[in-house]
């Protein structure tokens, strides 16, 4: 078992993060009514594809230990995800409860990524800055979206009648 750096540690979480994307913006249309915000889903999901294969360009370049390593890592953060998932977006969660869980998310993976981007800064390595600031802006943009959907969401409530669990 080979031994990471950090950059390739908060690498590997970044993607793992990425897999885990794809998967819940797929539960989350499950439970969105409006057409847009579905829409906006299925370009969230492609973008975390694309992320997907770019850090496998990425860990394809490094010895096969290595990159044994770095997916164990990205499944093991894919996994833990996924339970979160699992018990946040329970059946009964609203639509309103799902983009507020991918928001979480979507901060979760811009996080990530500011970590790998300072630390690709740090060691001077351009090609997984590239890819950092990449995804970053990727990530940004993701997070803004899950947040005007969240709001965009809430305003069709009825904000004095009972909710209902």
């Amino acid at each position: 078992m080979a031994e990471l750096t950090v950059l390739q540690e908060k690498l590997a979480v970044a993607w793992g993060l990425a897999l885990a994307a794809a998967t819940l913006t797929e539960k989350v249309d499950e439970r969105t009514p409006d057409r847009a915000l579905r829409l906006e889903l299925s370009r969230m999901r492609a973008d975390a594809l694309e992320t997907q294969a770019r850090c496998h360009a990425e860990a394809a370049r490094l010895p096969k230990d290595v990159l044994d390593e770095l997916r164990a890592t990205a499944q093991r953060t894919k996994n833990h995800a996924g339970e979160l998932s699992i018990v946040w977006l329970k059946a009964g969660t609203d639509p309103v409860g799902a983009w507020t869980f991918l928001a979480m998310g979507e901060a979760g993976e811009v996080a990530a990524w500011l970590a790998v981007t300072q630390l690709a800064e740090d060691a001077a390595n351009e090609r997984l800055l590239g890819l950092a600031r990449w995804a970053l802006e990727v990530q940004r943009a993701h997070l803004e979206s899950a947040l005007a959907g969240t709001v965009s969401l809430a305003a069709d409530e009825r904000p004095l009648h009972v909710a209902l669990h």
